[in-house]
C-alpha cells in the first residue's frame, strides 16, 4: 500500500448506524467500492475518525479510507 492522504468525494449508503462508501471521486478517477472489509474507529488529530479497508473494483489489493465525522471529510489514505 501506498500512502496518499488525499481528499475525496465519496456517495455513501446510510442505513441506521451504518455508514458504507458506495463510490469515490478522486485526482486517479472514479472508484467504485465493492466491498468493506473492516471499520474500526480511531482518533487523529484530537478528531474521531473512522478508518475503512475496503476492495475496489479493477484491484486486487485494498484501499484504506478515512471519514472525520465532525467535518464529514473522507480522505483516500492507502491506495
Amino acid at each position: 500500500m501506498k500512502m496518499v492522504r488525499e481528499i475525496v468525494d465519496a456517495i455513501v449508503l446510510f442505513e441506521k448506524n451504518n455508514v458504507n462508501p458506495m463510490f469515490i471521486s478522486s485526482s486517479r478517477g472514479n472508484i467504485k467500492i465493492n466491498k468493506v472489509i473492516k471499520v474500526f474507529k480511531e482518533r487523529r488529530n484530537l478528531r474521531d475518525c473512522y478508518i475503512y479497508i475496503c476492495l475496489v473494483e479493477g484491484r486486487q489489493d485494498p484501499i484504506e479510507l478515512r471519514w472525520e465525522v465532525e467535518s464529514n471529510k473522507w480522505y483516500m489514505e492507502k491506495i
